[in-house]
């Protein structure tokens, strides 16, 4: 069995009983314990389930929608927050969004990082409360019923009050000659308005995203200075960016 095949069975084990055994699992799969320990482990730096004596249960700040998806996006998506994580410096005022890349990102910073951040995740601002050198302020506004993330005119409103040194955006769909297009309109109109308040526009996008086009325009190229995927920054599918100017990490 993959390992990728055992993690996805140890979550379901974790989403049916809502917490796991070590022992049990290792009968279950027929592995060792420190097999099953690695990972719980992996599981747990990714931020899906929290690791507990003998064994794990279900992490209550990660969103139904990132509990569902498979260990080989959950993956991705760590390499990404990887990679934001080693590139922020102290000190700045950032926003981030809930996606799920800032989710974990919001995990693995550095214990004493310092910065002023504006999110509007119920879920981010959770993580990011963990931290004494992190000022945090939620963007209020209505809290959606698919995730758990403010919107509307009052999120709009206080992004207006707001300049950060960098935003940490997630890109749903990432085109050559586009840009970065979003599926929910509102959503769109969030991003651009970050982007709008923000000298350094750094976009995480999965490389499967790259090349689509979603039906709201979110903004060009011209105003994301990095990008981050789970790529190498030397693959070819990331030539067109930087040709551009865009910063590849």
């Amino acid at each position: 069995m993959l390992k990728e095949e055992r993690q996805n069975i140890i979550l379901e084990e974790i989403a049916n009983n809502n917490k796991v055994h070590s022992n049990t699992l290792s009968k279950k799969l027929n592995v060792s314990e420190d097999t099953i320990r690695r990972d719980l482990k992996e599981l747990s730096e990714i931020g899906h389930i929290k690791k507990v004596h003998g064994g794990a249960m279900a992490n209550p700040t990660v969103p139904e929608a990132i509990a569902s998806q498979k260990i080989s996006d959950q993956g991705e998506h760590l390499i990404i927050a990887q990679k934001a994580c080693s590139i922020l410096e102290n000190h700045k005022v950032i926003v981030m969004e809930g996606d799920e890349s800032n989710l974990i990102l919001a995990g693995i910073l550095p214990p004493d990082f310092s910065a002023t951040i504006f999110t509007n995740s119920l879920k981010v601002a959770t993580r990011l409360f963990e931290y004494p050198n992190i000022e945090t302020f939620m963007l209020g506004g209505k809290i959606s019923r698919r995730s758990p993330v403010t919107s509307g005119l009052e999120v709009m409103d206080a992004l207006a009050d707001i300049h950060a040194d960098i935003c940490l955006l997630e890109a749903s769909s990432l085109h050559h000659d586009i840009g970065m297009t979003d599926g929910d309109r509102e959503r769109a109109q969030i991003k651009k308005k970050i982007i709008s308040h923000s000298s350094d526009v750094i976009t995480m996008c999965l490389s499967r995203r790259v090349g689509s086009i979603k039906p709201f325009k979110v903004d060009g190229l011209e105003r994301i200075t990095t990008l981050i995927t789970e790529l190498d920054e030397e693959d070819a599918q990331l030539g067109t960016f930087v040709n551009k100017g865009i910063k590849i990490v």
